[in-house]
Formats: C-alpha cells, structure tokens, sequence
C-alpha cells in the first residue's frame, strides 16, 4: 500500500485551568487547522495527572475527526500510519507551575548580566539572585546568597567570543560550590551561554554534580546579542523543573517530538517577533490566564516578551489584588462595592480559580479585575519598549487577545472592547483572538516546521475581530469627533458622524473590506493625523469607531461610569441597554434612548446619523449578525465562558 502520510501535527497547550489540543494537516497541499478539542487540566486534585486531560482532549479530536490518535495503553500515536491513524508530529506546551527560580550569575551587568535578563524573559522564570564581578561583597556573602535563595537553576554567562576565560571559570566554581553544598534532591541545574571555548571546563567543573545545559553565547560580541538557543535550553530546564514536580509531565515529555513539553510563554515571543517582521508594524499579544500572563511586543523590529506570574484572574487572583490595590480594580466598576467586597471577590476565584461570573455585577467584577491586570502587566512591559514616550501606547498594527476572559464573553464585539479598554490602541488597528490556544502551539512548532507555522497563520486561523479606529485627544460629549465614509465592494456608500463619548460600529464580516475615509474633530487626531483614507478589513465584530477618546475618559465618579459603561457594552455589541441599579447592579431596562455621558458624566443625546447616499440597508444597526462559520471542526468541554452571553442579556 501507497505510504498516505499527511505530516499531521498535533499540539497540546496545558493551562492552570483548561488543557487545549489543536490538530494541524495538508489540506491541498498547505498546512491548515483541522480540529480542535478542550477539557479542563487534571495536574491538581482528584487525577493529579495531566495525561487524563490529554486524553480527554484527543479522544474528542478523535471523535470529531475520525482517526485515531491514541494507541492501546493511551499514549499519542507516532508516526503517522499509512491509514491516517497517529501524527507525524506532537508537541506540548504548558504554563501551569511556578516559575523557574533562576540565579544568574555574569560578568558585566550591563552586557553579559543583561543579555541573560534578557533571555530569561521569555519563559516563566523569577530572578531570584544576582551576582556579577560589580558586586562588592565578598566570595563568601555571594555564596550564601546564592544558597539563601534556593535557585532551581543559576545561569551563567560572560565573556565575548575569545574574551575572557579565567573571570568567568572563577564564577563557575563558585556556583559549583554552591550545587554541592545543596542538599540531594534539591540541586539547581547549570545553564551556560557565555564564552563557547569554555564549555570543556564548565562541563568538567559541574561533571557529577548536577544537569548542565549549555548554550551558544548570549553576547558573542559587544555589539552582538544571540538569545533564542539559550531561550530553548532554559525552556528545557523548565520541562525538567516539571518533570520532577510530577503530575505526568515527564510522560508527556517522553512522547513528544521534542522530548520536553516547552512553555507557552516563548511560543508568544516567537510568533509576535514573526508577525512583527512580516507585517512591518507594531503587534502586541497578550494572554490573561488563570495564574500567569503574558505580553509581547514587537516594535521596530524588536520583540520584548514580559511574563508575570503574579498577575492572573484565577490562581493569582489574590497575589493581583496585593499588587495593584482596591481602587485600581474599582475604578472599572459602575456600582460602589461593599466593604472588602473586592477581596472577597479575588480571594473566592483564588480558591476557585475556574468559576465564572453567575451575575451581572460578578460579570463587572471579574473585568475590573482583568482590566487592572492588562494595566499593571502593561506599565511591567513598557520600560523594556525599544520605543514610545512613557505613558503613550506605539502604534500598533495588530492587538491579538488570548485567554479565556479576553476570548470567551460570548459576543466578539465584548471581546473587542476588552482589548479596546485595556490596550487603548491609537490610530488604525486590527483586532484578533485566540480563542483555542493556537499561538502555543505554532511557536513550539516554529523549531521543527517553519512552513507550517507560516502557513497556518496565513490561513485565517486566528479569529478576526475587525477593525479599530481610535481617536487620540479629549473629545467634547455632544459633538462629533469622527465623521466617517463607508464605501462598500458593491458601491454603497454610508455616512456617519460619532460623537465624542461613542463607538459606532459598522458591521462588516470577515473577509470582506470596505474603503473608508474619517476625519477627526477639532483638536483630536487619528493615529497623528486629522483625516486617514484606507481600506478596512472586517471581522465577527465589524469596523469599531472608537471616539471616546486617547487616555480613555473613564468618569471619576461612580453614577459617571454607570451611565458610561453599559452604554459602551451596549453600543459595541448591540445589546440592550442593561442599566445599573445601585440596589440590584443589573436591571433589564429597555431604554428607548440611550444617553451619553461625558467627562463630567452629564447626559448628551446619542451619536447622529446620516442616511446612506446609496443603499438605505447600511443603515446603523444594534447587531452584528451571525458569526462566521469556524475553520476548524471545534469541540470543547465546560465551556462555560459563553455563559457571559447570558448575563449580557
């Protein structure tokens, strides 16, 4: 029989809360998505491992697809068999667990000490300890400290490519002295990415002692900085870190076609840095999950990745609250909670990390808290930022969201504002989602497959929002702050003034394009320009004018963001008006005309107008009509995001 295979690619991303497998194949000829499957993660108490998750997740792949992936004991079946049966290829990612403590140990803080900061940036790692020839204590202090703060792994690095040796041995001795005055069971293992002539040495100084990774130089010259293969052996510490941990990791290690489950952190620094050089503009990501989150930037070429694990809407829901306070979280609600009613509110989805909002007011809560995440994530982010004044977001080309709350509320035109409010973006920019994990998994197959990962996001498998047009500036409430011209493919035209204080959406559906001409009001700007024309791509949510203005005019005042936020749902996704009550926070009201508010939260009538010059069927609608149809064939397990769509009303 003819060989059949297809170089079928199987991915598993492990999160705090929901395990996702997406299943990648030729389809004449280009790599496209197939399926995918979630359940929920089995690492925690009754299964305590992760494999009945996996199996879980591929027995519904199976289901869906017809193959099999399994085989008799359940492990995942590879290669491909010449009936369509197993895949070529499967690789795991995770970001459950805490964080790899990670001591480095350099010459210079400014070059070697940097580059390894650096690198470490890329995956769950938590810097625990600093020790470079600037540091003025003395050997034995810096012994102690390197023992006092329980490194899992101490990374060493320094000296250019034929620069210096001896400095650096000296360093690695003082490390090896530290391993062995570890305890058995509890030794950290040894990265090096300094000096390549010296990797003989460092093998025979750690030889017996612990596991050594080694890397090409992080800082082969001064004026040169190689970070991605020390970004994949520290990802391979990771896996090691996990694998010791238990809850099946080491087993799943052993199955994949990488021999490590590698963290879905790095899978964001790699395609952000890809989609950044292809598109030639500013792109960010940003995934809030249960326990840890992630945001990467490429900006003029340059792609900064920051990973906080204390900042999360489930499992780190309490460590959020500590680091950010009551009033960051509150400021994004349109009611006054009770005493402690916010610690009370983080501390429940800390203890239970995969609940979801069964109020509206829980609704609120729970974005407040995401909310004031992104913004604390993002303040952590922007000092590293190759560009942009403090305070002022880059323009950005592309914002893509991942993570349940960002991806799942039910309407994409909510998933759309999330990113709106959190990010703020100025000028033109494209929205996506994440819905499924994908990002995960192209990035840890971007080191074996390349032109899959090209071609699966050349594809349209992210989710396309749409398009956001955003006005920087104070705009005055009662006024217009964009006036718009729609030209559809057919001809149509459509004209729409928005006033300050609105979004206005235009439902446009992915796929299509529209040309579109808007000018800003006195005194704003869009993107650093008074009137932009272009051509707009849609998407599940459509073309969103955003006039409400760059910082956003969130009202001080609670009776303020009580008229301003439920219009803002209202307006974007076209449901109706849901007004807060102080006593009950969520009565249906069906307002028969919504009232804006400005800075100063006095109410203004809403947005005028204008009829279409040629098709009257352009006319401002509430909704955005069905959704376009998946890819990919998609099943899912407790999805109970989607419950947020019952809540919206």
């Amino acid at each position: 029989m003819a060989d059949q295979r297809s170089g079928s690619i199987l991915a598993v991303d492990f999160g705090n809360v929901n395990t996702r497998a997406v299943l990648i194949d030729l389809v004449e000829g280009v790599y496209r998505l197939i399926a995918r499957a979630e359940t929920r993660t089995t690492n925690e108490f009754p299964a305590g491992d992760v494999r009945v998750g996996l199996r879980r997740a591929v027995t519904r792949l199976t289901d869906v697809t017809g193959r099999g992936l399994l085989n008799p004991v359940g492990e995942i079946l590879t290669p491909e068999h010449p009936d369509r049966s197993g895949v070529e290829m499967f690789i795991a990612t995770t970001s459950t667990g805490r964080p790899l403590r990670t001591a480095v140990v350099g010459l210079v803080p400014e070059v070697s000490v940097a580059s390894s900061r650096r690198a470490a940036a890329g995956t769950y790692v938590h810097i625990v300890e600093t020790i470079s020839l600037a540091d003025e204590r003395s050997e034995e202090d810096q012994l102690n400290a390197l023992l006092a703060s329980r490194p899992d792994l101490i990374f060493i690095a320094g000296g250019t490519e034929g620069g210096a040796r001896e400095p650096v041995l000296k360093l690695a001795r003082l490390a090896a002295l530290a391993v062995t005055l570890v305890q058995r069971g509890h030794k950290p293992s040894i990265l090096y990415a300094g000096n390549s002539a010296l990797i003989p040495q460092i093998n025979r100084i750690f030889k017996g002692l612990t596991t050594v990774f080694t890397a090409p130089n992080v800082r082969p010259s001064l004026d040169d900085e190689d970070l991605e293969s020390a970004q994949l052996q520290l990802a391979r510490a990771f896996d090691e870190r996990q694998a010791q941990r238990g809850g099946g990791f080491d087993a799943v290690g052993t199955m994949t076609t990488l021999n490590a489950v590698m963290p879905t952190a790095q899978s964001y620094d790699l395609i952000v840095d890809y989609l950044g050089k292809t598109l030639g503009g500013g792109v960010l990501a940003v995934d809030v999950g249960s326990a840890v989150s992630t945001l990467s930037a490429s900006l003029n070429g340059t792609a900064v990745t920051a990973i906080r694990t204390d900042i999360g809407l489930g499992h780190s829901a309490e460590s959020l609250l500590a680091l950010v306070g009551d009033q960051a979280i509150e400021r994004w609600l349109p009611f006054t909670p009770k005493p402690n009613e916010t610690r009370h509110y983080t501390l429940n989805k800390t203890l239970r990390p995969a609940t979801v909002p069964e109020t509206l007011k829980g609704l609120y809560q729970e974005h407040a808290l995401l909310r004031a995440g992104v913004q604390a994530l993002l303040d952590a982010a922007r000092p590293t930022w190759p560009v942009g004044k403090t305070g002022v977001m880059p323009p950005l080309e592309l914002i893509i969201g991942a993570g349940a709350a960002l991806t799942r509320t039910g309407h994409p035109g909510f998933n759309a504002l999330l990113l709106l409010d959190v990010i703020q973006p100025t000028g033109v920019t494209r929205l996506q989602a994440d819905p499924h994990g994908l990002i995960a998994a192209l990035g840890a197959l971007a080191t074996l497959n390349p032109e899959a990962v090209v071609q699966v996001l050349d594809g349209l498998s992210l989710e396309q929002l749409g398009t956001a047009i955003s006005v920087s500036g104070q705009p005055a409430a009662g006024k217009p702050a964009l006036k718009v011209k729609i030209i559809t493919d057919a001809g149509d035209t459509l004209r729409q003034e928005v006033e300050g204080g609105h979004l206005w959406v235009y439902p446009l559906s992915a796929g299509s394009t529209a040309r579109v001409e808007v000018s800003a009001g006195r005194g704003l700007t869009i993107g650093g320009r008074s009137r932009l024309r272009f051509t707009a791509e849609g998407g599940s949510a459509g073309l969103i004018f955003d006039a409400r203005g760059r910082p956003l005019a969130l009202a001080a005042a609670t009776e303020g963001r009580a008229a301003q936020m439920p219009l803002w749902v209202s307006e974007v996704t076209g449901d109706p008006l849901r007004v807060i009550e102080e006593s009950g926070v969520g009565e249906d009201v069906a307002a028969p005309e919504p009232v804006e508010v400005q800075s100063d939260s006095r109410p203004r009538r809403p947005a005028r107008t204008e009829k279409p010059a040629k098709d009257s069927r352009s006319s401002v609608r509430g909704r955005f009509g069905r959704r376009s149809a998946a890819p990919a064939a998609d099943t899912t397990e407790d999805d109970t995001m989607s419950d947020f769509n019952r809540l919206r009303g």
